[in-house]
């Protein structure tokens, strides 16, 4: 059964508005989370509020976005998080994207991972297999803090593993923002560009200038600790995933959880 670590959420948002949702593609719900259970399933509509207990899922090929006074927040396909309070944001599965063009700070977490991200910027949080999530900043300013890891600075294009209970970072990897920001769905796919679409254009500017070539891999899932797959070109094929994800029906994208439809 799957656990929430969501404390009572009696002041939730106390001192700002809750998320309003801006924008639906495709089949996106909400669950009505009871002392860590289902209490009622719905459909989330444009301009309809987010609650303090409410899991958002996306189903295959559907996304979302929110705005939570200043910031913008983006699910992708496949998606299954919760805002914990207004500065804790929570992810179960898939990928989520922060935009904030505002000084703040976000706690981020997943199954199995957490840190701490005080700064602004256009980050993208992606849930892994082994219960941790990648932190892939395309344009950031500011540190990302982990319990053992202790401080980082944000680099622009790098993504870093976070990893662990108590938490701590793995290796740090150079992303070719280019080729991230033409494929991702979560910048690409919304009718409303992001305020910091600049500020993305030239963090890629930069690392065109720093860097020579291309590279030739993208990063995968991570399913452990100690592993990490790469996603190769190959000369003909494009991109070849080494292995292939079973497609999830629209239907039951939350039987997963609550082992029920």
């Amino acid at each position: 059964m799957l656990y929430f670590a969501v404390a009572s959420a009696a002041a939730f948002f106390l001192h700002g508005q809750k998320p309003i949702v801006s924008f639906v593609s495709g089949k996106v719900e909400y669950v009505e989370l009871k002392n860590g259970k289902a209490n009622n399933i719905g459909t989330l509509e444009n301009n309809s509020t987010i609650q303090s207990n409410h899991l958002i899922a996306t189903a295959k090929g559907s996304r979302t976005e929110i705005q939570h006074d200043s910031k913008i927040w983006r699910l992708g396909s496949l998606s299954a998080a919760k805002w914990i309070d207004e500065n804790s944001f929570w992810i179960h599965s898939g990928s989520a994207l922060f935009c904030s063009e505002e000084i703040t700070t976000v706690h981020f977490s997943s199954i199995d991972a957490n840190a701490t991200f005080k700064g602004k910027g256009t980050i993208i949080v992606e849930a892994t297999s082994n219960g941790g999530f990648k932190f892939i900043p395309l344009e950031a300013k500011g540190t990302i803090t982990t319990v053992k890891g202790g401080d980082k600075d944000i680099n622009e294009g790098q993504m870093l593993l976070v990893l662990g209970k108590p938490s701590e970072f793995g290796d740090a990897y150079d992303l070719d923002l280019t080729l991230l920001v033409k494929s991702s769905r979560l910048l690409n796919s919304f009718p409303t560009p992001l305020a910091t679409f600049d500020q993305i254009g030239l963090a890629i500017y930069v690392q065109q200038l720093k860097l020579k070539g291309k590279y030739d891999a993208l990063i995968g899932d991570a399913t452990t600790n100690e592993n990490l797959q790469l996603w190769k070109f190959g000369k003909k094929t494009g991109l070849e995933p080494p292995t292939k994800k079973s497609p999830e029906s629209k239907k039951g994208f939350f039987k997963s959880f609550f082992g029920k439809e």
